[in-house]
């Protein structure tokens, strides 16, 4: 089943179901900007200008100027690179389309405890082994130790370990801080220009919907993720994001995995369509070169391809971010690992749309009409 909420005073309600008879995924179409909202706050915290982000470096170092000091503290602290604290979006699991003013007051008005489960169950290996991360919460420093030795192997368990050993309210404390001045300061001044452009999208997504099965609408929002048959999930949330782009950011809460997902952007008729630049530019690199080479032979998963290239983990994870970016290849899940493969017919759709775009007729100027006089 899919649902489509949005804002009030924006569209009414629509709901389109598409649950088949043998169709266990749920997907929820989520508009909400408060997804956005954390979207930007990671990308302040997290971003890196040689890794093809489109919102420009200018706008991110007045972000952090605007923060300051210890806001910016308190968020590396509650949302780090590779920490998987993301889930507190989970708080809106009742509340589809709801501003980012509605989301901060129910992260307010939320048990410290329960939103730490929230912030760390997607840390742990086994998502499903909560018992042992609610005896962290709060407990003795060997209950904290017992969970790290249970988080996944890609998750840093230095900004996890932090977390724990802080009492729970001063992390809320320090959580709804961030939130109502951080949306004050950084997101709300773009918010007249980029709700709208989230609204929009979804809705397309929405109107889409209808003539995709659940896993297609997943693959189509998310540019290549594609959930398999034997994963373990309740539902899946598509949120769009503004200020993420071009990168889908992936959380997930209590079964239920969400794609906050890039919104697509108009180029002026005289420039190249972004979507275009993206396959270009991951295509402009030997060491993406060689994993489409690899990935044309047989699907991989992150390690194989890392041994494969003889580079760090990282340095895999961030070709292969900018590949799915380009839409270059998929993300399959199979069991506990995630497999990518290469996507051929986007090589050769990205060839016939830069031919088109450089051959294109143009509108002559008058010179070129009357000669110059």
């Amino acid at each position: 089943m899919v649902y489509f909420n949005v804002d009030k005073g924006l569209q009414a309600l629509k709901v389109v179901d598409l649950t088949a008879p043998r169709q266990a995924l749920r997907v929820r179409i989520d508009p909400s900007p408060a997804y956005d909202f954390l979207a930007c706050l990671y990308l302040v915290e997290t971003f890196d200008p040689g890794f093809g982000y489109e919102v420009p470096a200018a706008w991110v170092e007045r972000a952090r100027g605007a923060l300051g000091r210890d806001l910016r503290a308190d968020l590396a602290l509650l949302f780090p690179p590779r920490g998987r604290t993301l889930g507190v979006v989970g708080i809106l699991e009742a509340a589809a389309g709801a501003p980012v003013e509605v989301f901060i007051d129910r992260v307010t008005a939320a048990p410290a405890g329960v939103l730490l489960e929230l912030m760390l169950a997607q840390t742990l290996a086994d998502p499903r082994d909560l018992s042992r991360l609610r005896a962290a919460v709060g407990g003795s420093r060997a209950a904290v130790e017992a969970l790290l030795a249970a988080v996944h192997p890609d998750v840093d368990r230095r900004p996890v370990r932090r977390l724990l050993l802080l009492p729970p309210a001063e992390v809320k404390a320090r959580l709804v801080r961030l939130l109502r001045e951080g949306y004050a300061r950084v997101y709300a001044p773009e918010a007249p220009t980029v709700v709208p452009l989230l609204m929009r999208d979804a809705a397309a997504l929405a109107r889409r919907a209808a003539a995709l099965a659940p896993t297609e609408l997943v693959e189509r929002a998310t540019g290549g993720f594609v959930i398999g048959p034997d994963a373990a999930l309740e539902g899946v949330v598509l949120a769009p994001t503004y200020f993420f782009r071009p990168y889908n950011l992936v959380t997930a809460y209590r079964g239920v995995r969400v794609f906050i997902y890039p919104i697509e952007t108009r180029a002026a008729p005289d420039l190249p369509p972004p979507d275009l630049v993206r396959v270009y530019k991951a295509l402009g690199d030997e060491t993406r070169l060689r994993i489409l080479r690899l990935l044309a032979q047989r699907e991989m998963y992150l390690q194989e391809l890392a041994r494969a290239l003889n580079v760090s983990h990282v340095t895999a994870l961030h070709h292969m971010a900018l590949l799915r970016a380009a839409h270059l290849v998929q993300v399959v899940d199979r069991g506990a690992l995630k497999y990518y493969r290469l996507r051929p017919d986007r090589l050769r759709d990205a060839a016939e749309q830069g031919l088109a775009f450089v051959t294109a007729s143009r509108t002559p100027s008058v010179t070129e009409l009357y000669g110059a006089r």
